[in-house]
């Protein structure tokens, strides 16, 4: 049985959970599933909207549309990847702002700075790195 997926976030979250892509149409992800597992495939896709996945995946999508604007930087705090960027909006890190492809971030202590770096390391090994390299490569599905 196949189905269908539009959102590339529900997409990831399945294929992270085992179930298998099976091939691509414009912007649908097509799944093929064996019918004792339908229950499980529908409460994924239901569960994926109240899970952090959907907040990170959120977070992602903000720091896509967030413009460049001059401010004053004032901090040696950033990141250019996008995930760990979001990774680190997820535990309420202030976001200055943008330059080029780097993402600034409000550090106000040392307590703040180690918190910092801990949580840069920790999202390497992540599921929410697993989550994004995911979404990368459905991405570039053509």
């Amino acid at each position: 049985m196949n189905k269908e997926i539009r959102d590339i976030g529900i997409a990831a979250y399945l294929v992270m959970h085992e179930f298998k892509l099976h091939d691509k149409r414009e912007k649908n992800f097509i799944f093929s599933i064996d019918p004792t597992d339908q229950k499980k495939f529908e409460d994924l896709k239901i569960s994926y909207l109240s899970s952090e996945f959907h907040h990170f995946d959120s977070c992602i999508m903000s720091l896509k549309k967030l413009e460049e604007y001059a401010f004053e930087l004032g901090s040696d705090f950033f990141t250019n990847d996008l995930g760990c960027a979001a990774y680190l909006l997820m535990h309420k890190f202030r976001l200055l702002g943008k330059k080029h492809r780097y993402f600034y971030f409000e550090i106000s202590s040392e307590e703040e700075e180690t918190q910092f770096r801990e949580i840069m390391i920790q999202y390497s090994g992540s599921e929410f790195h697993s989550f994004d390299s995911k979404l990368m490569s459905l991405k570039k599905i053509i």
